[in-house]
């Protein structure tokens, strides 16, 4: 899987676009278990997850686990580079103790998806799952969980259902608005506590008001290296069109 738009990187632009998602998602104390998924595949939502949960990580006294529930992907363990021999599977299941699961990467704790059950439906609408996820809750601040897309499989709409809300991440152009409104319809059949929409995939280079905006960017900076910084970063911008901006409710 290749390594997206990472939030740490210096891109000045994408790393404001996070912080300002984690903003919006700090406000409301009480949500701690965040589900991110998304309509279809290909839109980001593993990439968004884990830059996501970094960019909460680097907050001080903040505690954050992040969860990969997509058991088929299992992309969480590739865009960390980390071994996925156990994981929440395996927990649930009683194969390992928590504590066997967890891996560091820096601050930021991963239980990865561990071993593919025959029916993720029945691990998923456990008991044991939903106890463990309880558990984890209140030893975090903030659970990240990535799920696969809701149009192919159901998997997101049971995980909704016990977590304290669910961040859609759509791609720019890439889902039209029926594909939207029946995912949308699904979650809301669940009973689901849709908290926003991060669309992804957008191109800044289009619009003036971002290009402007982003100008503070230098101010960052030392002044010295101003020309310079300026440079780098139309090269860097060119590189990358495609930013994750604006979490909106609905």
């Amino acid at each position: 899987m290749a390594m997206l738009a990472a939030y740490d990187e210096g891109n000045f632009e994408l790393n404001e676009s996070y912080r300002e998602i984690r903003t919006y998602l700090s406000i409301n104390k009480n949500i701690k278990t965040i589900l991110i998924t998304s309509a279809e595949m290909d839109e980001g939502k593993t990439t968004i997850v884990c830059n996501l949960a970094k960019c909460f990580a680097e907050l001080e006294g903040v505690k954050v686990l992040l969860l990969d529930c997509d058991f088929r992907k299992r992309g969480v363990s590739r865009y960390f580079g980390i071994e996925n021999t156990f994981g929440i599977a395996d927990i649930v299941f009683g194969y390992k103790k928590q504590s066997e699961c967890i891996k560091k990467v820096g601050d930021l704790d991963i239980i990865t998806s561990g071993g593919v059950p025959s029916n993720t439906s029945i691990l998923l609408n456990s008991q044991s799952m939903k106890d463990t996820l309880a558990k984890l809750r209140e030893e975090y601040d903030y659970v990240f969980i990535d799920s696969p897309p809701i149009c192919r499989l159901n998997d997101a709409c049971i995980i909704t259902q016990y977590v304290d809300g669910t961040v859609l991440i759509n791609a720019s152009k890439a889902i039209d608005a029926k594909v939207a409104n029946i995912t949308l319809e699904k979650l809301n059949k669940v009973g689901a506590n849709v908290i926003g929409v991060v669309l992804n995939k957008f191109s800044a280079q289009k619009y003036s008001y971002y290009n402007s905006y982003y100008g503070y960017a230098g101010y960052y900076e030392d002044k010295p290296k101003r020309g310079l910084f300026k440079r780098k970063k139309r090269k860097k911008h060119k590189k990358n069109k495609e930013l994750s901006r604006n979490i909106r409710n609905f």
